[in-house]
């Protein structure tokens, strides 16, 4: 495995598995495969509404607590204070654990409100850190992160924080021609300088560009998958794992699983960086 070191030293597994849309038994049987298989950090959300079929996978693993990196998400309607405070209890009750690894803002909590352009009330970004520090001291959280902000949030709260922010979860993956709407790299630029990881979800470009084709369908990367003896899917988890990224792509099935990680055995050559880069 390969890992990443976050601020205050520690390290996060460098690919993990993201459960946002597995539910249930295919949930729990999703991760104790993967726990089987040889991943360490497991993604999740209080709203994906998986953390209980989670906790029922960690408690028949023989794996060690201490061993398995948890990370997870505060919803952006419960950023206030007490919100924060209600709903991290929640959380490691649904997991039945004494902490998680990393505690994230789920999305900024005025996101909504720029979108649909409705005034209300918004809970200032310094109330929700308070309450984020407060549970990190309580020994609840062991780092602090957020996720889908843009380089002034971040700037923002790791201004407001007095516990260094580890991680900005983001959408990222390779940028193909076929998709315009990618993380800009200034912001992976910005999070490396920060001293911030960036843990990409969505590292395969799923569904993300309708109409317009998938990453995976790039000849390209079936050209370097042939010439790697790899799969498209490999090709584009490693090239986002290069970039310094901790990757989390979904997956039910056990044979995609073991691909996913099956990522650290090559490396690519100069001529198959320049053509990634070219997409």
């Amino acid at each position: 495995m390969r890992y990443v070191k976050l601020a205050g030293g520690e390290f996060c597994p460098a690919i993990g598995l993201g459960t946002a849309g597995l539910l249930e038994d295919n949930c729990e049987q999703a991760v104790r495969w993967a726990l089987d298989i040889g991943y360490r950090l497991i993604d999740t959300a209080w709203a994906y509404k998986n953390q209980s079929s989670i906790g029922r996978a960690l408690r028949k693993s023989s794996i060690p607590r201490s061993e398995i990196f948890i990370s997870t998400k505060i919803w952006r309607d419960n950023l206030n204070y007490d919100g924060v405070i209600e709903q991290c209890g929640q959380i490691l009750n649904q997991l039945q654990v004494d902490y998680v690894d990393l505690l994230l803002t789920h999305w900024p909590s005025d996101a909504h409100i720029r979108a649909r352009h409705e005034p209300t009330n918004i809970t200032p970004l310094e109330e929700t850190l308070s309450a984020f520090n407060e549970v990190y001291r309580q020994g609840k959280v062991r780092h602090l992160g957020v996720s889908n902000y843009d380089q002034d949030l971040l700037h923002q709260a790791q201004t407001l924080s007095k516990v260094p922010i580890s991680v900005n979860q983001v959408h990222f993956h390779l940028p193909d021609s076929i998709c315009t709407e990618n993380v800009s790299t200034s912001l992976l630029d910005t999070c490396q300088k920060s001293n911030v990881a960036v843990m990409a979800y969505c590292p395969l470009g799923s569904g993300w560009c309708p109409g317009k084709g998938s990453l995976l369908q790039s000849p390209i990367l079936a050209g370097i998958a042939n010439q790697q003896g790899k799969t498209s899917a490999q090709i584009a988890l490693k090239w986002a794992m290069n970039q310094g990224a901790i990757i989390i792509p979904k997956s039910g099935s056990e044979v995609h699983l073991r691909q996913n990680i099956d990522i650290l055995d090559f490396e690519f050559t100069t001529e198959q960086m320049q053509l990634l880069d070219s997409l």
